[in-house]
């Protein structure tokens, strides 16, 4: 069933994304509609998503969307049903379901992904017809500023896929028998045989072995190894002439933030090995390198250090962003490692949705390369990696992982804090909100808090796993109990360190603020807590001082209506002299509007993986600021070369 309440609450408090969209259609079912669901309907590992009707934007900056409601409802869900079976090349399926918002009626369209061997799914039209200007393949998918129509290169991984056929059986050019390294056989067949000594692949040569495992594919040249097939056994020299940028860089960064230094940017180490090699590789780099926490065993004298994170944990994650990277994109993979988390990142979006992460079902990107590392139990069984990390994390006292997937960027990112939410002193710490009966949700909450000084309704959800409304109603909790302040409006809002939130909240074993004591005294009036963002940040005195003179000098030059990729490169020049808020971008840039400036551009800009944000586990962060990715570094260097 189609909750229309938590579908609103999402758009107020994060906007509309790649799986929510708002439209008006007080008019009916018009093109704008249709193009929606097509794009849905085609875009991979999307998991489809939902229109809500009915809902126009506001013109007050702050409010976001109104509700206005829609017309004669039984007529619209006719027209609507009518046009995603005729107007397709294959029928859509929706599932709709209306509810009343402020008193007015608003419906709710979920729209299904449609199966492999369906897509693309493009408008019916007769070629050379009246259509033959209008639409360039009569294909939508969604991107990063919504929908938008297909060119044919567009569509050729859906093709791909509707004829069984995955990215990592594609045979490289230049690829030969001889870049298959024998010694990586015979470890495939030594690792093979301890998990499982009488597998029938085993017996057979090595290339009847490799045939089964679909690791060659047959050729004018006899059997050469396919992607799957180098990435597994490759000769290392083979795989840096084939695919040069096939590595993990593990980088060392002093703090938490990225801080950039031209003199010392940070410490890294370039890993390249086929895959039975670069993972235990990079999981003893991550191993060696973790904080240690003292264990003592029962019935032993003598104590054990053992690495914060759990050791299938880091497998996982190592494991996890090898096997689901887009191979397409000449990126390596990156393990950033702060002094109180880890994030790495992989290329390629998740092909699930992120509010299925952990679920069983597997969508895999690269299935004969999964399949081989299932079978040595390097990965977790099907779809379960996720679900196996979590649990393992919350058995260990530790937050919940957090994922990160953007599809205008092409890239997938999991956080791992260390920080531990069942430590002692947390417990004592906790132990002073006693009378106040907290969920165990609204505990961490307040833990991340004091860790990372604000939340978002989006980090909530990531730390407990639950729903948007859940989040909401949770964190409303808290903000009429004092504990929390809420900042910001609509897409915006984020919550911090409220009244009555312990004043020494960096510090575990400070003393309670006596709230166990007099709980009746917390029942802040929610108008007190408005925090006031604009005082959040104070201003320099002079945005100006210390800017590169050539940069100075263009800010001027930028005029009122400059071109887009003007703009861009300004926001990419400032971002590379140092982190910047979007307040003191937008005064940077000639005194424009903060909210064009991150609609506009900032967000696109991210998306894209150009900027990087300060804070990237709380979007909302009042001090959030942006600086430049390796990305955009790049992006500038080919500018001005």
């Amino acid at each position: 069933m189609i909750d229309v309440e938590s579908l609103w609450l999402q758009l107020l408090e994060e906007g509309e994304s790649d799986r929510l969209e708002a439209k008006e259609a007080q008019g009916g079912i018009g093109d704008s509609i249709m193009q929606s669901i097509c794009a849905f309907a085609n875009e991979p590992g999307l998991g489809g998503g939902y229109l809500l009707l009915g809902v126009r934007e506001s013109d007050q900056d702050e409010a976001g969307f109104v509700p206005i409601g829609v017309n004669d409802i039984d007529t619209l869900l006719n027209t609507l049903q009518t046009n995603c079976r005729d107007q397709f090349t294959a029928s859509v399926a929706i599932q709709a379901e209306s509810g009343r918002i402020d008193g007015n009626m608003l419906v709710a369209i979920k729209v299904e992904e449609a199966d492999d061997a369906t897509k693309p799914i493009r408008f019916k039209g007769i070629p050379g017809g009246k259509n033959k200007n209008k639409r360039k393949t009569g294909a939508w998918r969604r991107g990063i500023n919504g929908d938008y129509e297909c060119h044919e290169s567009e569509l050729e991984p859906l093709i791909r896929a509707q004829n069984g056929r995955s990215y990592d059986q594609t045979i490289l050019p230049g690829a030969e028998w001889d870049d298959i390294d024998p010694d990586m056989i015979a470890l495939y067949r030594q690792r093979r045989a301890d998990i499982r000594p009488g597998a029938e692949e085993l017996q057979a040569s090595d290339e009847e072995m490799l045939r089964a495992l679909h690791l060659v594919e047959k050729t004018e040249q006899g059997w050469v190894p396919n992607l799957a097939g180098l990435l597994l056994l490759g000769k290392t020299l083979s795989l840096r002439r084939l695919l040069p940028v096939h590595r993990v860089d593990y980088i060392r960064v002093p703090g938490k933030e990225w801080v950039e230094d031209p003199d010392h940017r940070y410490d890294s180490i370039d890993m390249r090995a086929p895959l039975l090699r670069l993972i235990p590789r990079a999981e003893a780099a991550i191993l060696d390198d973790l904080p240690k926490r003292f264990y003592l065993p029962e019935g032993q004298l003598q104590r054990q250090d053992i690495p914060l994170l759990p050791q299938r944990v880091v497998r996982e994650m190592v494991v996890n962003a090898l096997m689901h990277r887009d191979y397409h994109l000449h990126e390596p993979i990156q393990i950033i490692r702060y002094s109180n988390r880890i994030e790495i990142s992989n290329p390629g979006f998740s092909l699930k949705p992120e509010d299925e992460l952990g679920e069983s079902r597997s969508r895999l990107r690269n299935p004969v390369l999964a399949q081989v590392l299932y079978e040595l139990n390097f990965a977790e069984t099907k779809g379960t990696g996720i679900r196996v990390m979590r649990r393992l994390l919350k058995e260990a006292g530790l937050s919940a992982p957090l994922f990160a997937s953007r599809r205008g960027a092409d890239t997938f990112r999991g956080t791992f804090l260390f920080h531990h939410f069942l430590s002692d002193g947390d417990l004592q710490w906790l132990e002073q909100f006693k009378a106040l009966e907290l969920t165990d949700g609204q505990k961490m909450a307040l833990l991340f808090v004091r860790e990372q000084g604000a939340i978002d309704n989006a980090a909530f959800r990531d730390i407990n796993v639950i729903d948007p409304l859940a989040a909401s109603q949770q964190l409303a909790k808290l903000r009429q109990l004092g504990l929390l302040a809420q900042g910001g409006k609509g897409s915006a809002t984020y919550y911090l360190p409220g009244p009555v939130f312990p004043t020494c909240n960096t510090t575990p074993t400070c003393e309670p603020d006596n709230l166990e004591a007099q709980p009746d005294n917390l029942k802040v009036q929610p108008d007190n807590l408005e925090a006031q963002p604009d005082n959040l940040e104070a201003q320099p005195d002079n945005l100006f001082a210390g800017l590169p003179d050539q940069l100075a000098q263009m800010l001027p030059q930028l005029g009122q209506r400059p071109p887009s990729e003007q703009v861009r490169k300004l926001v990419l020049r400032l971002c590379a002299h140092q982190a910047y808020t979007a307040e003191q971008l937008a005064a940077l840039l000639g005194g424009r509007n903060k909210k064009y400036l991150m609609s506009h551009y900032l967000m696109a800009m991210l998306n894209e993986g150009w900027i990087e944000r300060r804070y990237p586990s709380v979007k909302n962060h009042p001090h959030q600021a942006y600086f430049i990715s390796d990305k955009g570094r790049q992006l500038l260097a080919e500018a001005d070369s």
